[in-house]
């Protein structure tokens, strides 16, 4: 951040929200939204990044050559699991009533506009969603067995593409126009558009209790009846 690399410890919490403070200015920063909300760098916001969650066996083959983070560490005993997407009385008092307040949501944000798209929403095995966010023509995907929930801007090259679920064995979706391949991660991996990449739309699964708490404004999406 304004050329300075930044050190995070954990801070507190922001509406059941675990908030993060840098070592280097003792600025406070949110997690959900990577905003600073006190301290010497108020005001500025940490750039997101995709960040998809996949099975090792397909990290592995994509990325052979990977490092490996080690648990072995002295702060093991401060390692515990997390179980997301389960019932918190504690955090069961933020957010609103639309949907249970632990049920897991892709949030989204463009341009200021923020939308849930609910997992349930999906298939079990995975799916996609061509919707309209903020102007920006997106899709929306959700890979039920790596359980990656990421969206992207559908625009390519001035073409706005729409896509669905392949079937087969492994998480794939294609585009009606091209019928190119693409991967849970925006890479067109076969077809015309191979070697394309689509643009990542600041996107991640959330529990529903934080991001309607922390985007009270959000819109919520449900398929047509």
């Amino acid at each position: 951040m304004q050329g300075q690399a930044l050190t995070f410890e954990t801070f507190g919490l922001n509406k059941g929200v675990m908030t993060m403070r840098d070592r280097e200015t003792g600025t406070v920063w949110t997690q959900l939204d990577g905003k600073a909300t006190s301290g010497q760098l108020l005001g500025e916001r940490l750039d997101m990044i995709p960040m998809p969650q996949m099975t090792w066996g397909e990290w592995k083959e994509n990325h052979p050559d990977t490092l490996v983070l080690s648990p072995a560490t002295p702060f093991i005993d401060r390692y515990r699991a997390v179980n997301t997407g389960s019932f918190n009385p504690n955090e069961a008092i933020y957010g609103d009533d639309r949907m249970d307040s632990n049920a897991l949501v892709i949030g989204v944000e463009v341009e200021g506009v923020f939308k849930g798209y609910p997992i349930n929403e999906f298939p079990s095995d995975g799916g996609v969603i061509n919707d309209t966010l903020g102007g920006l023509s997106i899709v929306a995907l959700y890979d039920g067995v790596s359980k990656t929930g990421l969206a992207y801007s559908r625009v390519l090259d001035n073409q706005t593409l729409e896509f669905y679920v392949t079937e087969g064995e492994d998480f794939a979706i294609r585009d009606r126009q091209t019928e190119s391949t693409w991967d849970a991660q925006g890479n067109a991996v076969f077809g015309p558009l191979e070697g394309n990449v689509l643009k990542f739309v600041p996107s991640f699964i959330s529990e529903w209790y934080g991001w309607s708490g922390y985007h009270p404004e959000t819109q919520l999406f449900a398929q047509a009846p």
